[in-house]
């Protein structure tokens, strides 16, 4: 998922994205104009796959930093020579230039307006008791991380010490659309899960319960903003969490391990 917008680029771009000759900077820390964009960024906010939110001078002479967002998702990419490139940029000292960069030119993901859309829209698969602390849970039922996260949280949720409100994407594998759609279409959603889980194939990565051949229309639209609000979130991967933490909702990447849960639930206690 780290990869989508990058690789839409080089859809975009064809043959040509290496070869691409970089457009005049624009003012710092500013949404540049389409036109003063390198040309394959130019492009694709023309056909609508991007959009360049601002573009900033780096410490590196030469180097300028683009900010994209695909569908709520934003990434950093760099471009230098006509050539355009991601990943961690560190200084000679070992400092994350990426890091830095991120925190001061991306914006913050709204985790608290995700989790009041969660609420209002359903479609949740809820486990645990309604008065125990809640972490909202995007997973993908073909999601081996997610299958480790509910590993380590079902002791807590069977003890009612923990709830959980799953909120499925399916994106994953082939089957993924199809087995998300069957755990909501069905009569016990929390029930269909558990079947799911515990029929867990680990050496394949395919969830346990039988997809839905031909998921409707609505299922399909119910999980794919489901993965709309899971990117708004901040959330590059499966399984992305949503919790409070010192009062605020924040979002996690990953299976967390137990002793993160424990915590969580202390705090939250």
């Amino acid at each position: 998922m780290t990869l989508a917008v990058f690789k839409r680029l080089a859809a975009v771009a064809g043959a040509g994205l290496l070869a691409t000759t970089l457009a005049a900077s624009a003012q710092p820390t500013q949404k540049p104009a389409t036109s003063d964009l390198p040309p394959v960024l130019a492009k694709a906010v023309k056909n609508g796959s991007l959009t360049v939110d601002r573009q900033f001078k780096t410490d590196v002479p030469g180097v300028t930093g683009y900010v994209l967002e695909n569908d709520g998702q934003h990434q950093i990419v760099y471009g230098d020579h006509g050539y355009l490139f991601m990943g961690q940029m560190v200084s000679p000292e070992g400092k994350n230039m990426s890091a830095q960069y991120t925190d001061k030119y991306v914006p913050k993901p709204d985790v608290g307006k995700v989790v009041d859309q969660l609420k209002k829209t359903g479609h949740l698969v809820q486990q645990g008791p309604n008065d125990a602390p809640v972490i909202y849970v995007f997973a993908d039922p073909n999601c081996i991380y997610c299958h480790r996260f509910y590993q380590q949280a079902e002791p807590l949720v069977k003890a009612g010490k923990l709830q959980l409100q799953w909120a499925l994407v399916g994106f994953l594998k082939s089957s993924s659309m199809g087995r998300a759609a069957a755990i909501l279409s069905a009569k016990d959603p929390a029930r269909a899960l558990v079947e799911n889980e515990n029929g867990f194939d680990e050496d394949s990565e395919e969830g346990g319960i039988k997809p839905v051949a031909s998921p409707s229309a609505k299922l399909k639209h119910v999980i794919n903003r489901h993965y709309k609000q899971m990117s708004s979130a901040g959330g590059n991967g499966t399984p992305t969490l949503l919790y409070k933490k010192d009062g605020h909702w924040a979002a996690k990447i990953g299976a967390p391990g137990k002793a993160w849960l424990k915590n969580y639930i202390h705090h939250q206690s």
